[in-house]
């Protein structure tokens, strides 16, 4: 049992712990009262400088209250449901954006002075400053001379039309394929040395318009058209954005407080001073300057670009010039400065759903009002322009080629190849074709080498009477025929062989390897080449045959026609009947005319008188030269011929050219049989 002597010390030792602890606990209560009133004064402070800082109406009248940690104030305050429910409606219709400073060196003029950086870092940023100014300064002045950004598409018309006058049409500029310069132009010959600018407007224009070689109206879809548009476009996009973020910064700017001094506090900007401002206020004006001229500059430029290549390059490297401030601050701005800027606190701006769309609509309006400039102002007439030019340089008839004589002061013409004919190698062609790949020592199969250079010039010029008049044999009798007296003879037959394949590619048999294959070619205008080497097959050698061009200016040679007399030994004195060589010769007369003249001659008022007397003729035959003795388009006298063209009638109609009167104006070709006395001539 417990004495009571226990018990009340009990009981006092355990009073003593009720106050010790009623004591202590009143003494946790009192700091912790003090530290939460420190705190909320910490607080307060730091509330007033961001409303300060966000611009907000500084609350009046409202102080904080001391209260314990057992109290609670509660106050009810009574609004106006009206203004309630609009303050409602606005909050949510409003939003803040954050603003943040960008990481270029346009923003150095922000942290310039309130960062703890050395001199040189002052002095070095402020050097970039002006770098980056000066640099899209350059960029923008050069962007606009006429030097960088050239003449307009219009300047190329006359050059154009100069050059189709004079150059394009230059005999002298024919390849050996007989094309004429403006047809390889305007086919896209890669293999041009000349006019190759005028080759690379055409191919541009083609490619720019969606144009094939021979098409003159505009297409459709013109892919140079379209690729410039969104070029244009993105451009504008990047000169746009740069606008938006010079824009919200400009208005982050003057959203901060404006004092005598700049308050920089925990990277956060309190207040900033007004020669700071004006400072920031320059910069963007001067960027707002360079970004309105890179645009109207960009733009006309590319719509310049005619070249599909490098439209995209040009696109590009205009974006490169307004990153100039962004790559000069990534790669040497110090990193004390940079760092600042980095971690600059954002600047929030309010936005409604009123100002978004005001945005919105700006920003459709001013970029539809530059797609349309761009398009019904540049584009459209560069592509009137460019089928302008590209008729002028390739429009109208191409196949034909002049040259000027200045002896008869005439402009004479020459109609070349077409286009789908080169696909067929001419002579020249085929002839480099056949030897470059031969091995040394080996003939060529077309090519006739001169020994000097005075030679090849003497025999690139050489008239086909002079060529005719340089072999002394008769190549088909005396060397190709196998009991000609030279066939086995190892120089004349090559040379011989050489001569026809010649012929035989003038008159597109390439393939040919006899004169007895190329006869019905004989007769042609172009065979000069071929009667030269087959002088037997083609009739030089018959006195007797159809007389058009059997005569040394259309290829016949001198030793040929020499083998024409002994035929005429035994001829008496006779005009011969109308026979189908008769016949064929005045059947032939329009077309040896025509190719002879270069002209059509069907088609001129006198042939109708003429084409009366050349029946006449075909069916009278001799005695009818008694009454036409003369050929009325050319003058020729048909019993004397015309060395250019055709041969004397005299040996075929001896009697009625008068070979049986002895006259110094009787031909050569009379038989030797009219000019013995009547008594003894054969019957």
């Amino acid at each position: 049992m417990t004495s009571p002597s226990g018990q009340h010390l009990a009981d006092s030792s355990f009073s003593r712990l009720q106050d010790q602890l009623q004591s202590d606990m009143a003494r946790i209560h009192t700091l912790l009262q003090d530290q939460l009133q420190s705190d909320l004064g910490r607080v307060h402070e730091r509330l007033e400088f961001l409303e300060a800082h966000l611009g907000l109406e500084k609350r009046s009248g409202v102080e904080p209250k001391s209260t314990g940690l057992d109290q609670v104030n509660l106050q009810v305050v009574c609004t106006d449901p009206a203004k309630s429910e609009s303050q409602s409606h606005d909050e949510k219709f409003e939003e803040f954006s954050e603003v943040h400073f960008e990481e270029s060196v346009w923003s150095i003029p922000v942290v310039f002075g309130l960062v703890d950086v050395g001199c040189f870092d002052m002095l070095f940023a402020l050097i970039l400053v002006l770098l980056s100014l000066g640099m899209q300064a350059a960029f923008s002045w050069i962007l606009l001379t006429d030097d960088f950004i050239g003449e307009g598409f219009d300047a190329q018309m006359e050059s154009a039309k100069t050059w189709r006058t004079s150059v394009a049409h230059d005999h002298k500029h024919m390849d050996l394929a007989d094309r004429s310069l403006v047809s390889r132009v305007c086919a896209g010959d890669e293999s041009l040395i000349l006019s190759t600018n005028q080759a690379t407007l055409v191919e541009h224009i083609n490619s720019f318009l969606g144009l094939s070689e021979l098409d003159f109206e505009p297409p459709f879809f013109q892919p140079g058209v379209l690729l410039c548009m969104l070029c244009i476009i993105q451009w504008s996009l990047c000169v746009y954005k740069e606008l938006r973020r010079i824009w919200l910064q400009f208005e982050a700017t003057c959203s901060v407080a404006k004092s005598r001094r700049t308050a920089f506090l925990d990277n956060s900007l309190g207040s900033i001073s007004w020669f700071r401002f004006g400072m920031l206020l320059t910069t963007y004006i001067l960027r707002v300057g360079i970004a309105s001229v890179l645009l109207g500059g960009g733009v006309l430029w590319l719509a310049r670009t005619t070249s599909i290549e490098e439209l995209m390059l040009n696109a590009v490297a205009l974006n490169s010039i307004l990153d100039i401030d962004e790559f000069v601050f990534a790669g040497m701005t110090p990193i004390k400065i940079q760092h600042a800027i980095q971690n600059l606190t954002p600047i929030r701006i309010k936005y409604s759903r009123c100002r978004s769309q005001l945005e919105a609509f700006v920003h459709f309006t001013s970029l539809l009002a530059l797609i349309c400039a761009s398009y019904f102002l540049l584009l459209v007439p560069l592509s009137d322009t460019m089928l302008s030019v590209k008729q002028e340089l390739c429009g109208g008839l191409q196949t034909f080629v002049v040259s000027y004589n200045a002896e008869t002061q005439l402009v004479i013409g020459l109609y070349t190849a077409e286009n789908s004919d080169a696909r067929n190698l001419s002579i020249s062609e085929s002839a480099v074709q056949s030897f470059k790949d031969a091995p040394p020592g080996t003939y060529p199969e077309f090519i006739r080498f001169a020994a000097t250079k005075g030679l090849f010039q003497q025999e690139i010029s050489r008239s086909m009477e002079d060529e005719a008049s340089q072999y002394p044999l008769c190549l088909e009798l005396d060397v190709l025929n196998e009991n000609g007296a030279f066939h086995t003879d190892m120089t004349l037959r090559p040379l011989a062989t050489m001569v026809l394949n010649s012929a035989a590619a003038a008159v597109g048999r390439a393939n040919a390897q006899s004169c007895q294959e190329l006869q019905d070619r004989c007769d042609d205008a172009d065979g000069r080449l071929l009667r030269l080497v087959c002088g037997e097959t083609c009739g030089c050698t018959d006195p007797f045959s159809s007389a058009w061009y059997k005569v040394q200016a259309q290829g016949c040679s001198v030793s040929c026609l020499q083998r024409r007399e002994p035929k005429l030994q035994n001829r008496s004195c006779q005009d011969l009947p109308v026979d189908d060589t008769w016949r064929t010769f005045w059947s032939s007369y329009a077309t040896v005319l025509s190719a002879y003249f270069g002209q059509p001659v069907e088609t001129t008022q006198a042939f109708t008188a003429v084409n009366q007397t050349l029946q006449v003729l075909g069916v009278g035959g001799c005695p009818v030269l008694a009454q036409f003795p003369q050929d009325f388009l050319t003058g020729t006298s048909w019993c004397e011929g015309t060395p250019e063209l055709v041969r004397s009638l005299a040996s075929i109609c001896p009697e009625s050219c008068g070979c049986n009167n002895p006259s110094p104006e009787v031909s050569h070709l009379c038989p030797p049989s009219c000019r013995m006395p009547h008594g003894n001539a054969s019957t």
